[in-house]
């Protein structure tokens, strides 16, 4: 690898580094700005005590059917009472709540009753539908009197709820049960500011009157759940500058989200083949550095019959099976890496992960193919049996080009365009711009690139072969292809070049009538060639 390509490389990874700190730098500050802006948020409004008040009351009165023993239209509370004369029980149910200062809180409230079915034995309810007396309704704090009443008379059908309850018993043959119906008032604090004070308090309270049922006589009881003593409660003050740090905080939160996406995006986008080698090379080391032996100079593979394996997998289970040592060799410029397993039958099993597309990841400048002083006389090829005939007509200006390169690529096969599985570019042909010609190579099974050169005045189609200068990576030297036109003359703008385009050395036209000949007669029946299109 040259001084420049080092460079080239160097670049390329400390510039993308260089991207990736600005870019987690700035997280780092919008990060940092939303913690701020939310600690600020919780803290901008002064929180203080406020004494209040509560008190809960149940009244209720029991009507009588017509009898023969009682005068009186209703019972009053707080007595016992025979159940087979019981009309009707009215209950009134009262919430109060006195307020030190008015403070920014509201109340909801409905009543409802419930029949209930419990085991004894167990205190766990078999049955309990519930019935709507009033529906949900809401309620303010008073600011002037600083006070919250809630009012609520109901009245039930004892024989109603009785009959439910005997009809359930006798169905399902219950014994050892205890039946009643709840009238419950539920009362729910809505406000802005934080919850009650104090472990046991709670949001909900409920106010409630307990009627047995499925007895000769009953005893009413009356629950509730609101507090009767003084107590305390926090409040906040309104902050107009509160609902402001909120909407900057979630602003804050949303375009660290959005950055952090972009970084990932960013990375893996800037990723190319180079930086993925590193990191494959990396993972498989870091997670089975003690079965690998790293050696310095490259394996010798002479007298080894050599079987790449598709993945490091399959390396592993070999070792496993033949107890061998995973040797490991990376070549000088960091480029390639080869893990070896050798045999004692001579079977060599190889592993290797490199850098593709070298040239075409930091080449911003054409790099010269292999020169020498001597202009190369060519030979015709011989043909044998069983060949295609081929012919190269070779541009003009063939100075300084190494004729053994030039050999070794002519000599190497030819593959037909339609033999070779490729992704077709996207260039769209313009008027104006810089002519250029795509070809592709099968250096995979799938997915090849379509890589760009300058025809240097020639035209070609597509299916043609023609020879390019191109890099051998893993052996560090630049060599010359053949390679399959995809993509004939057209021209794009110069905007889409990153990089000043190499130049083709020549064309390989396949099953033609020609022999390989001299540059001259080749010129001579190029140029005849193009007479009447001239004219």
């Amino acid at each position: 690898m040259s001084e420049a390509e080092r460079k080239r490389r160097f670049d390329y990874k400390h510039n993308r580094s260089k991207w990736i700190r600005v870019w987690a730098f700035i997280i780092a500050i919008v990060s940092i700005a939303t913690v701020l802006l939310t600690w600020t948020y919780y803290n901008t409004s002064k929180n203080y005590y406020i004494n209040y008040t509560e008190n809960s009351e149940v009244d209720y009165k029991v009507y009588l059917k017509e009898n023969d023993f009682y005068d009186e239209e209703y019972l009053d509370k707080d007595q016992a009472y025979i159940a087979s004369l019981i009309d009707k029980v009215s209950a009134k149910l009262r919430y109060e709540l006195n307020m030190e200062e008015a403070v920014n809180y509201s109340y909801t409230y409905k009543v409802n009753a419930r029949l209930e079915i419990v085991d004894k034995s167990t205190g766990l309810s078999l049955y309990h539908p519930t019935f709507e007396l009033v529906p949900e309704k809401a309620a303010t704090l008073d600011n002037a009197s600083k006070k919250l009443i809630l009012n609520e008379t109901v009245k039930i059908d004892y024989d109603e709820y009785n009959d439910m309850a005997k009809n359930f018993v006798e169905i399902y043959s219950l014994t050892d049960v205890l039946c009643s119906v709840v009238v419950e008032m539920k009362i729910e604090v809505i406000s802005a500011c934080e919850s009650f004070q104090g472990e046991n308090s709670k949001n909900n309270y409920y106010v409630s009157l307990h009627v047995p049922l499925n007895k000769q006589k009953i005893d009413i009881e009356m629950v509730s759940t609101v507090p009767t003593e003084e107590t305390k409660i926090l409040a906040c003050t309104d902050n107009k500058m509160k609902s402001v740090y909120m909407g900057l905080s979630i602003a804050g939160a949303s375009i660290d989200v959005i950055l952090i996406a972009l970084l990932i995006a960013f990375i893996f986008l800037t990723r190319n083949t180079d930086i993925n080698y590193s990191i494959k090379v990396n993972k498989i080391l870091s997670a089975y550095k003690s079965y690998i032996q790293q050696i310095v100079s490259p394996f010798d593979s002479t007298g080894y019959q050599v079987l790449l394996m598709q993945n490091f997998t399959e390396m592993l289970e070999i070792r496993d099976t033949i107890q061998s040592p995973i040797l490991m060799n990376e070549n000088e410029d960091k480029t390639c890496t080869r893990f070896f397993i050798p045999t004692n039958t001579n079977l060599l099993y190889v592993y290797e992960i490199k850098v593709d597309d070298y040239d075409e990841i930091y080449n911003t400048a054409e790099i010269d193919p292999i020169i020498t002083d001597e202009i190369p006389e060519l030979e015709p090829v011989v043909e044998e049996d069983g060949m295609e005939e081929e012919t190269v007509i070779l541009v003009e200006n063939m100075e300084n080009i190494d004729e053994e390169a030039l050999a070794e690529a002519i000599a190497a096969p030819s593959i037909p365009l339609a033999k070779i599985d490729y992704d077709e570019d996207d260039d769209e042909d313009e008027e104006e711009g810089v002519e250029i010609i795509g070809v592709v190579w099968p250096e995979r099974p799938t997915h090849n690139k379509v890589y760009r050169y300058d025809p240097n005045g020639e035209k070609v189609t597509n299916g043609d072969i023609v020879l390019v200068p191109s890099r051998d990576a893993a052996q560090n030297r630049n060599i010359i292809r053949k390679a399959t036109v995809a993509h004939g003359n057209h021209k794009i703008d110069p905007e889409h070049l990153n990089h000043p385009l190499k130049k083709i050395i020549g064309i390989v036209k396949r099953k033609t009538e020609q022999a390989l000949m001299p540059k001259e007669e080749a010129a001579e029946n190029k140029a005849e060639s193009e007479e009447p299109a001239l004219k």
